[in-house]
C-alpha cells in the first residue's frame, strides 16, 4: 500500500486495489507462483499498476492474508442479532481475538504498512468497527447516543491487532492469557454500561 490511493478517484482505485486481491487469490488457488508480474497479468493490468497499489509482493501477500480470512461484519452481526449485548459483543470480539492470534504475524505487517503510510484514507479497524455498528443497529441497547458511541469505540478497542501487541509485547503475556484478558475487560467494561 502507498501513496496511490490518495490521489483522486477513490472508487476506481478501490475497485483496482480489489481486482489486485482478487488475481493474487486466483493465482494461489490455482498453486500459481505469486509474483508482481504474475498478478498483473492475472489482473490483466500493467506491472506499473500492481506496483502503485503495492511496493512488493510481500506487502501484497500480507494484505491477502488478511483479505481472504477478515470476518465479515455483516454476517458476523447477524450471527449474533438474537443475543444478548453482553453475549453477543463477546461473541464477535471473540471472533476477532481469534482471527488476529491465527494471523498476527500478517496482522502486524498490516499495521505496520498502514500505520507507515501517510494516506489518511486506509484505515485499520474498520472491520471490527463495522461489526460492532452493525450489531448496534439492530439492537434496542438502552444508552444514550453519546454512551453508545464510546461503548462500540471501547469495544473495538478489544479487540484489535493493537490490543494483542500490548498484551502480549508489553505485559507478557501469551495467546491464551491476552485473550482472558481482554475478554475480562470487555465483561467489565460491558457491566458498568448495561447493568
Amino acid at each position: 500500500m502507498n501513496e496511490h490511493l490518495k490521489s483522486g478517484r477513490t472508487e476506481q482505485k478501490l475497485n483496482t486495489r480489489s481486482k489486485i486481491l482478487t488475481a493474487a487469490h486466483r493465482l494461489l488457488e490455482q498453486g500459481k507462483s505469486l509474483s508482481m508480474d504474475n498478478v498483473a497479468t492475472e489482473a490483466q493490468l500493467s506491472r506499473a499498476t500492481v506496483y502503485r497499489y503495492y511496493s512488493s509482493i510481500e506487502s501484497l501477500s500480507t494484505e491477502l492474508v488478511l483479505h481472504l480470512n477478515l470476518p465479515n461484519p455483516e454476517v458476523l452481526a447477524q450471527q449474533f442479532d438474537d443475543h444478548e449485548p453482553t453475549k453477543a459483543l463477546l461473541g464477535i470480539q471473540d471472533t476477532f481475538l481469534d482471527f488476529i492470534i491465527n494471523n498476527e504475524i500478517a496482522s502486524k505487517k498490516f499495521l505496520g504498512a498502514i500505520l507507515s503510510s501517510s494516506d489518511v484514507k486506509l484505515e485499520r479497524g474498520q472491520n471490527r468497527l463495522n461489526a460492532i455498528k452493525h450489531y448496534f443497529l439492530s439492537q434496542d441497547i438502552p444508552l444514550n447516543k453519546e454512551k453508545r458511541e464510546k461503548l462500540m469505540h471501547v469495544t473495538v478497542l478489544l479487540m484489535g491487532i493493537e490490543a494483542i501487541i500490548v498484551s502480549k509485547d508489553v505485559c507478557g503475556l501469551d495467546n491464551k492469557q491476552s485473550k482472558e484478558t481482554l475478554q475480562w475487560a470487555l465483561q467489565m467494561v460491558l457491566k458498568g454500561c448495561l447493568e
